[in-house]
């Protein structure tokens, strides 16, 4: 048995690369029809997670969590199992988003992220003020199959009840059937279904609900 031990994420303590390299998997089928490699598609990531997301100046939604876990019995939490990014009324990317991308960034790195921004806005889910939104939840390749992702998924739920949001809502890629099996078997329900399609870049989620109230 174990116990997941969730910790803000801190770019001056955490591994940024291995964290950006989770980001990348949550949506990869997005990732790699923007950018050339994993590896060109992470430096993007990691490059934005230093420069923006925790910039001392940057605004951030009041509700916004960031966490990378930590199995308990690492007491010094060496290794990363996974991250989340998400809360209670916090939604995906947007257009000041994608500003402040560009004004960061290199503008290799704005262009690609920017491009997976606007892919997002046509398929995922509609973000109610009183709705705790689960954008990414990742573990790590190595640690897969173990119940991290069980455990996660079980605390964040807990942790929407604690701020009385009356559902929790996520995205499941059509093509990923291990995280729609994982989402139904915790009450989760396909309410929309949402794709977009470009020539060679289509893209579809299932919008999936768990009521809580």
């Amino acid at each position: 048995m174990f116990i997941l031990i969730f910790r803000d994420f801190n770019p001056e303590i955490h591994d940024v690369y291995k964290v950006a390299e989770l980001i990348y998997d949550v949506d990869f089928r997005t990732f790699k029809h923007v950018f050339k490699s994993k590896k060109e598609g992470v430096e993007a990531i990691k490059n934005r997670l230093v420069l923006i997301d925790f910039d001392e100046d940057n605004e951030v939604h009041e509700n916004e969590l960031f966490y990378v876990f930590f199995d308990d019995e690492d007491k010094d939490e060496k290794e990363i199992i996974g991250m989340f990014n998400g809360g209670k009324g916090v939604r995906h990317s947007n257009f000041e988003d994608i500003k402040k991308q560009f004004r960061n960034l290199k503008f290799s790195d704005a262009l690609g992220l920017s491009k997976v921004s606007f892919m997002d806005n046509f398929v995922l889910v509609d973000v109610q003020e009183d709705d705790f939104y689960i954008a990414e939840l990742a573990i790590y390749s190595n640690q897969r199959g173990k119940g991290y992702g069980n455990e996660a998924l079980d605390q964040l739920i807990q942790l929407a009840r604690e701020l009385d949001c009356k559902r929790v809502v996520l995205d499941a890629d059509f093509r990923n059937d291990g995280a729609y099996r994982l989402y139904s078997s915790k009450g989760f329900k396909v309410f929309n279904k949402k794709a977009f399609g470009l020539p060679g870049k289509k893209r579809g989620m299932r919008n999936m609900e768990l009521l809580l109230k």
